[in-house]
């Protein structure tokens, strides 16, 4: 027997910020959602973070739809709070989440699609969706340079993420390779921990981009909070290649005062250093790779155009290839805010809105009736 198109349900990958946001706004309008959570918990890889960072964004502007802000909470969120809130989110809004479900597998049947996964110790199971969204988020998948073979370098080294203060409090030559705002977050905390006769340097290879944090007393998310709702669309097809900027002057006055070396990018990674473009050698016992994260979508394969650098592309956060398959938190998906909690929120909220109007019985036509 087929079932009926509102019995089926939208699909969400990922437990993250942006899959709960999801699943609530769907909720709010009676669609019926399955969540797919591949770690043993929600948020899995926001556990991941380093509890005691924080939020570059005030927490006013990073709460999810229907989320109220606590007088309790301070200006800036922990990252441990933050997975906290999401855990009284879902409880609040009675949502339902499947941990330990891989998604292998997003494939299109007629106007919708059957989402393939395995949950934990178990044979595969497949769903039947209407549409699919996709939060898989960024953080679970961590960029390294594609130069660098960890397997031929006998120094240590890290990604960004898995950084934490202890690891900067023991390193006397540090190099941090990219310029954006975890290389800002790594820095800043190398500075608070260092000892007067400890090295730093930052590879860049290209301009270094630096907004400040504060004007005036105000933070600069609340001047940037109207322009970052903009259409990407407005600006071309090539805004994927912008890198993220540096948040914060701190870095930027270490580096004038010496403090911190600005130096090129590296040309080869060695057995104990690295060769950098302009031929100098350096040899850190820590390498930071502050180089930026992923957003997943492997088991869309064949679901997605793709630009020349290989981005997915997408048109206000729907695949421009496959028609009811959405992508949230990803980049530039429908606005500058996108990628961010503080664009998360609102985004999910228009998707939900769009599948809602598709799910919507069509008129007969009158001819059609006669």
């Amino acid at each position: 027997m087929t079932r009926a198109r509102e019995d089926i349900p939208v699909v969400i990958i990922g437990a993250g910020p942006a899959g709960l946001a999801a699943a609530e706004c769907l909720q709010k309008r009676k669609i019926s959602n399955v969540v797919l959570e591949a770690g043993p918990k929600l948020a899995a890889a926001l556990r991941r973070v380093d509890p005691k960072m924080r939020l570059l964004s005030p927490t006013t502007l990073s709460l999810l739809p229907e989320m109220k802000r606590r007088v309790s909470e301070p200006n800036y969120l922990p990252f441990n709070d933050l997975v906290k809130e999401l855990e009284l989110y879902t409880e609040q809004h009675q949502i339902a989440v499947v941990s330990g479900a891989t998604v292998i597998a997003v494939e299109r049947r007629g106007t919708g699609f059957k989402v393939s996964f395995r949950p934990s110790e178990e044979a595969q199971q497949s769903i039947e969706a209407t549409h699919v969204i996709n939060a898989t988020g960024i953080i679970s998948h961590p960029q390294l340079p594609q130069n660098f073979n960890p397997d031929e370098c006998s120094f240590r080294w890290l990604h960004s993420l898995e950084t934490r203060a202890e690891d900067l409090s023991k390193t006397r030559n540090l190099l941090v390779v990219g310029g954006g705002a975890s290389a800002a977050e790594v820095l800043e905390r190398w500075l608070e921990v260092r000892r007067p006769t400890d090295k730093a340097w930052l590879s860049v290879r290209s301009s270094l981009r630096v907004f400040p944090h504060w004007i005036c007393g105000i933070d600069i998310h609340y001047f940037v909070w109207l322009p970052e709702q903009l259409p990407v669309r407005f600006f071309g097809c090539c805004m994927g290649r912008l890198n993220e900027p540096m948040t914060g002057l701190t870095v930027k006055r270490a580096i004038g005062k010496r403090i911190i070396a600005r130096v090129p990018g590296v040309s080869r990674y060695e057995r104990d250093g690295v060769l950098l473009s302009d031929g100098r050698h350096l040899q850190p016992d820590l390498v930071v790779f502050a180089t930026g994260f992923r957003y997943e979508t492997q088991h869309l394969n064949g679901l997605l155009e793709l630009d020349p650098d290989g981005r997915p592309l997408v048109h206000n956060c729907e695949s421009t290839r496959t028609r009811g398959l959405f992508l949230l938190g990803y980049r530039f998906g429908r606005t500058f805010a996108s990628p961010y909690l503080r664009g998360i929120g609102r985004d999910a909220d228009y998707i939900a809105g769009r599948i809602a109007e598709s799910r919507k019985p069509q008129a007969v036509p009158a001819k059609a009736m006669i």
